[in-house]
């Protein structure tokens, strides 16, 4: 059954990854169509512009600091960290830019209307969809502002020192740089990070996609039998010794079994996509982070508590934790999800 009035089948939304797709013109990823104005597309080509050659102008940087850092093995720590944060968001990135239409497919599948169900009550597969849909917005929304603090962060963190530390508004004379005073190297005043919270967002929000629709397909077979007798309209307290005394209700009981075995043969199909895709990136991803834990902890322990430093560590360390607590919560409700269907 299809509303007219905003679209929706069987109450399901059109579209699970809408906070995603927010990001998505934030982060630069964004392809308008021809269908938008000229003067829109436009202004977006110069916005990505900006952002590509800033990204350009932040990974070289980011490397030519390498000497400068050398002089200072908790700084080369946290640089370090910082490289493998960046380089991983490279990786992350190529993923959308030479993979987009792999993952457009595994979006496409796991959002196709044929394989949306009819609620038998309140609670029923479209309002499980929106719940889910509803949790991965707040997870999308959450990555990117700790992704944003991260950057935002560092610069207030850098002004702080040096509003304590530098008299007047020249280094002249205290035998320093401004790479004494940054947490991060080499920052420019520009965040680059939301291109890597909308990977992130659109994988965790890929997983918890896959996960609501096992958990509907269980739903589903559960309550095939009360969806035949709805659909030939037939008593729903209807009791007979064998399904074969009515061979309507037979036949429509194993048309329904057909459709979901069909729905679950395109999981199946998406399962081994999402694997191929971003088993490696993960892989990368956690071997990444458990460095940057390492180094975060260890510049943090030899800063003062009550420099800005210190907090700027800290929450580079709290971010990286949720960036990959977020992807293990939502692999883990797959497992989940997937004993309860068994």
């Amino acid at each position: 059954m299809v509303d007219s009035r905003n679209n929706k089948v069987f109450g399901y939304s059109n579209n699970f990854f809408e906070a995603n797709d927010i990001i998505k013109i934030v982060a630069g990823l964004w392809r308008p169509g021809k269908d938008q104005p000229l003067w829109l597309r436009l202004l977006y080509f110069f916005y990505v512009g900006f952002m590509y050659f800033n990204g350009s102008v932040y990974f070289v940087c980011q490397y030519l600091i390498f000497d400068e850092m050398l002089k200072d093995i908790p700084k080369l720590l946290s640089w370090f960290g910082m490289v493998l944060s960046l380089t991983l968001g490279l990786v992350k990135l190529g993923i959308f830019v030479f993979g987009q239409k792999k993952v457009d497919k595994i979006i496409a599948n796991l959002q196709h209307d044929d394989f949306k169900y009819a609620s038998l009550d309140e609670n029923g597969p479209g309002q499980m969809f929106l719940e889910e849909k509803r949790a991965s917005r707040r997870v999308t929304f959450l990555v990117f502002c700790m992704y944003t603090c991260v950057g935002i962060s560092a610069h207030i963190s850098s002004s702080v020192v040096l509003h304590r530390q530098i008299p007047g508004d020249t280094f002249e004379g205290t035998n320093t740089t401004c790479y004494d005073y940054m947490p991060y190297f080499f920052l420019i005043p520009f965040s680059t990070e939301t291109k890597y919270d909308y990977y992130d967002g659109v994988f965790v929000g890929i997983l918890k996609l896959f996960k609501i629709q096992l958990i509907i397909v269980s739903h589903v077979i559960s309550t095939i039998r009360q969806r035949s007798l709805i659909k030939l309209k037939m008593p729903e307290n209807m009791e007979i010794m064998h399904d074969q005394e009515c061979p309507e209700l037979e036949n429509e009981m194993y048309c329904q079994l057909k459709h979901i075995i069909e729905h679950i043969q395109l999981l199946l199909g998406a399962q081994d996509d999402i694997e191929g895709l971003f088993t490696f990136v993960t892989l990368f991803q956690t071997l990444s982070s458990l460095f940057m834990f390492a180094s975060c902890m260890y510049v943090a322990s030899i800063v003062p508590v009550s420099s800005s430093e210190f907090f700027a560590q800290i929450e580079f360390f709290i971010s990286i934790l949720i960036q990959l607590f977020v992807i293990c919560w939502a692999a883990n409700e797959i497992t989940i999800a997937n004993i309860l269907r068994k």
